[in-house]
């Protein structure tokens, strides 16, 4: 696809001025954490208080520019205020920024410094009002705003008309190991009933309900394995020879391969990209029906099975265990034939040029 209007702009902050990697990389202990929460009350206190807010270009270059967090935006502000080109906004979190950034501060910067950190609130304020236009992958994807954020529905209003959606795209993912490579890595049987986690271990992400499900699965079912990819922290996973943990992965997407189902528990979503890497290597979904999940129900999706408690989610297990090759392989095809319809890489750039040009 030859396109020339375009263009991205970044920047990468030198290793050597990383103070977060070098912090990082300290062993564990009360030095660490004292420079960990100097450096967050540093970070967010110049954000909300620096006397440079401005962009790393001229934004007058270009007729529309496109921020993906309100962060990138809030930092910007004073460059914004004489921009006269086309300011568009996807958030992208799966709540409001402010509120992800509140939920990983250390619990003594949550109990002295609330004062200050409530204050971040004001950083979506400023981009959603800000921004000409909002783009949201769909509808559903804003529920865990309308929860999170009082004011949301009424700038929602204000911004009557503003409103874009646009489907998210993600390349289509390959499977590095086959799957009896991955089975036998991890002593799985090849005829066990294996289901995968690939993600975050906290609360947000449904990873507590996730080990709530694993407990009742384990338990009924002698040959189900889980087999589960992403750092083991803040939240540990059962111990129980079948719940296997492999840790953080470049390769994710073997292990997905190599199971039977994949499950996506999140509490709250915005529209989950592992979820559309699942659909491209053909795997059935049991996801729970919040958020940006919530659009599977709205379109033909018989792969994607979703579920409002976990009872019913030991259902959709069950259901998917009992089914016999032709249906799985039936409900797997038409995954990679969803993805390829309205999630590949191609489809989201032909859609996304579309939009853009027509600001």
């Amino acid at each position: 696809m030859n396109v020339t209007n375009i263009h991205f702009i970044h920047y990468k902050m030198p290793v050597i001025q990383n103070t977060g990697k070098i912090i990082s990389d300290m062993k564990a202990g009360g030095k660490k954490t004292f420079l960990l929460m100097a450096k967050s009350i540093y970070s967010k206190f110049n954000t909300l208080y620096g006397f440079r807010h401005k962009a790393l270009v001229d934004l007058n270059d270009y007729d529309t520019v496109h921020f993906h967090s309100t962060l990138d935006m809030y930092k910007v502000r004073d460059s914004l205020k004489g921009y006269k080109g086309t300011v568009v906004l996807t958030s992208h979190t799966p709540t409001i920024q402010s509120k992800e950034m509140y939920d990983i501060l250390t619990p003594w910067e949550k109990k002295h410094m609330n004062w200050f950190y409530k204050k971040l609130i004001r950083i979506d304020e400023y981009a959603f009002r800000r921004a000409d236009y909002i783009i949201f992958p769909c509808q559903e994807a804003e529920e865990p705003y309308y929860k999170n954020w009082p004011d949301y529905a009424a700038i929602k209003e204000e911004k009557k008309g503003k409103y874009l959606y646009l489907l998210t795209g993600t390349e289509a993912r390959m499977a590095k190991l086959t799957k009896t490579e991955v089975r036998k890595r991890y002593s799985i049987p090849d005829d066990a009933f294996v289901i995968c986690y690939a993600g975050r271990h906290n609360k947000i992400k449904g990873y507590d309900q996730l080990k709530i499900l694993g407990e009742l699965i384990l338990k009924q079912y002698p040959n189900a394995y889980f087999l589960i990819a992403g750092r083991e922290e803040p939240l540990h996973g059962i111990h129980h020879q079948r719940w296997i943990e492999v840790g953080w992965t470049s390769d994710p997407h073997s292990l997905i391969n190599a199971s039977d189902v994949f499950v996506l528990p999140n509490k709250e979503t915005y529209f989950d990209l592992i979820l559309l890497e699942v659909l491209s290597l053909g795997k059935i979904v049991i996801a729970s029906y919040t958020g940006g999940n919530k659009y599977f129900k709205t379109i033909s999706a018989p792969g994607v099975l979703t579920y409002s408690t976990l009872e019913e989610a030991a259902h959709l297990i069950k259901d998917v265990y009992d089914m016999d090759v032709v249906q799985r392989t039936e409900l797997e095809k038409s995954n990679i034939e969803l993805f390829e319809q309205r999630f590949s890489l191609k489809i989201f750039a032909q859609n996304y040029l579309k939009l853009i040009n027509s600001l």
